[in-house]
């Protein structure tokens, strides 16, 4: 027990990755946590209040009350309106008419059949469930980006060293990492092959960010548009997901909220979210068997209800917000001007010696490329512009004529040393 206590005590704390954006943190870090923590909510309201309540006949004992709550809730339960007359069918020969149900809002029809509710005991499961699909395009861009011979981890969590370090050494050496692996990670990446298909490869790759490979200069940055698309089609999906699970419109819910509000009307739907629901079952007594339509208080649907109202706007934003981060990285990428700025304000700020701009447009789309300009934005978006200044510089002084050779005529065949102790090139 003593060994098991000091391993709690010992654990580091958590850290959280920064290879992507806050755009990106906010479907997979802080919708898993607030999904995982509404299913907690809700299994804990199923396990331990009452989330249902029938109104029993006067003969039935304590005991019988118990069983009716229990096999209410373990059952699925039926919706009516309270002015409609319960039918003299069983109710479970009615199926609901999804598309009869989609075409008519609460209190548009008189005549309504029972409608079926099945999803209030398997919330917390369906919260779960959602919460892993928002991590999935994480997932997938770790994937990716460990296949692109980079260490994006490693070189994030220097950068963060750097922009946390008290001592001017640590933050040195931390910057002198970064630079030595983006400069091996830019150089090797390189098709040195000649011939008209080369050119155009890297021509067309040049034009366009989402074309291209590991050897173009843009494998980086066009995975990263595809994961951005993930996350979109993700926020969108679970909208539709909880369509078919709640057996309701529930990507135009949020609009309908909206509306009643505009009106001044009450904003709940008692035929989405209803608390009040009938339950049939079966009780064999004596050799007989007797049915009882009982009329429950289905409480859980008070917290089920504010909680997919807001997962409704939550995930309407998340699905604005990343298309909208989509669009911006997207028109980074392509605009090839807007990262020659950038460089120039960059190492203008941190060395105040004049540049050429054609030497600096060359740095910018032969030597750095996409991949490093897309690597460098990233640092400069987590861990400050200082920092992404810093790595500029080092990666301009590292751009010696050898390297401009290497990165302005990709076509020739040569062979790259790169040695670990000093970062010295050699061109064979």
């Amino acid at each position: 027990m003593d060994r098991l206590l000091k391993s709690a005590l010992t654990i580091r704390e958590i850290k959280f990755r920064m290879d992507d954006d806050y755009v990106d943190r906010l479907t997979r870090q802080y919708t898993v946590i607030i999904l995982i923590c509404f299913g907690f909510l809700v299994s804990t309201k199923q396990f331990v209040g009452r989330p249902i309540t029938c109104w029993c006949p006067a003969q039935f004992t304590d005991s019988h009350r118990d069983y009716a709550d229990a096999i209410c809730w373990v059952s699925n339960t039926y919706f009516l309106p309270i002015d409609d007359p319960v039918p003299q069918e069983k109710l479970q020969s009615y199926s609901r008419d999804q598309n009869h149900h989609h075409n008519h809002r609460a209190g548009d029809d008189i005549n309504h059949r029972p409608a079926m509710i099945s999803y209030y005991q398997w919330v917390p499961l369906i919260l779960i469930f959602q919460g892993l699909l928002s991590f999935i395009p994480c997932l997938f861009w770790r994937f990716l980006n460990r296949r692109s011979g980079v260490n994006m981890t490693a070189v994030m969590d220097a950068a963060r060293v750097c922009s946390q370090a008290s001592y001017l050494e640590i933050r040195e050496k931390a910057i002198r990492y970064v630079v030595n692996q983006m400069d091996r990670y830019l150089l090797a990446q390189r098709e040195y092959r000649t011939g008209c298909v080369v050119r155009i490869k890297h021509f067309i790759a040049k034009a366009c960010c989402l074309i291209g490979g590991k050897l173009y200069g843009n494998y980086l940055i066009s995975c990263y548009m595809m994961i951005k698309i993930l996350y979109v089609a993700n926020a969108v999906g679970q909208l539709f997901l909880l369509d078919a699970f709640l057996k309701i419109d529930y990507h135009m819910y949020g609009v309908h909220i909206i509306e009643r509000l505009a009106k001044g009307q009450d904003w709940g739907y008692p035929d989405r979210f209803p608390r009040v629901t009938l339950c049939e079952f079966e009780l064999r007594s004596n050799n007989r068997v007797h049915s009882y339509v009982l009329q429950c208080a289905l409480t859980i649907n008070l917290f089920n209800e504010k909680l997919f109202t807001f997962l409704w706007f939550w995930f309407v934003f998340l699905a604005f917000a990343t298309a909208i981060n989509f669009l911006r990285w997207l028109f980074r990428s392509l605009y090839w001007p807007g990262h020659v700025q950038y460089v120039r304000k960059q190492i203008r700020v941190m060395d105040a010696a004049p540049r050429e701009a054609g030497t600096l447009a060359k740095f910018a789309e032969n030597y750095l490329r996409r991949d490093g300009m897309f690597i460098v934005r990233l640092i400069g978006m987590n861990m400050g512009e200082v920092v992404a200044g810093e790595v500029l510089c080092g990666l301009w002084n590292n751009y010696s004529p050898e390297r401009r050779t290497l990165a302005e005529k990709p076509g020739r065949k040569n062979i790259v040393k790169n040695r670990a102790n000093g970062g010295r090139l050699e061109v064979v």
